[in-house]
C-alpha cells in the first residue's frame, strides 16, 4: 500500500497478529498518521484507543 492511499479518515481493516486488547469480530480501525521515522508504521484509532501498528498489518476496508 502507498504513503498516498492514507488519509485521516481511511478506514483500514486489520489482518495482522492479534494484540492485546483485539477483537476479532471488530477488526476495523481508523488511520490517524504516519510514524515520524518512515512510512512503515502507522498510528490508527482502534475502539477508540491509540494504536502503533505496521502497514503490513492492515489493509484498506472495503466500503459496504
Amino acid at each position: 500500500m502507498s504513503k498516498h492511499h492514507l488519509t485521516n479518515i481511511t478506514r483500514l481493516k486489520y489482518i495482522g497478529q492479534h494484540f492485546e486488547g483485539f477483537r476479532a469480530e471488530k477488526p476495523f480501525m481508523t488511520f490517524l498518521g504516519y510514524d515520524c521515522s518512515g512510512w512503515s508504521s502507522i498510528w490508527v484509532n482502534y475502539l477508540g484507543k491509540i494504536r502503533f501498528v505496521t502497514l503490513n498489518d492492515v489493509e484498506i476496508a472495503e466500503e459496504i
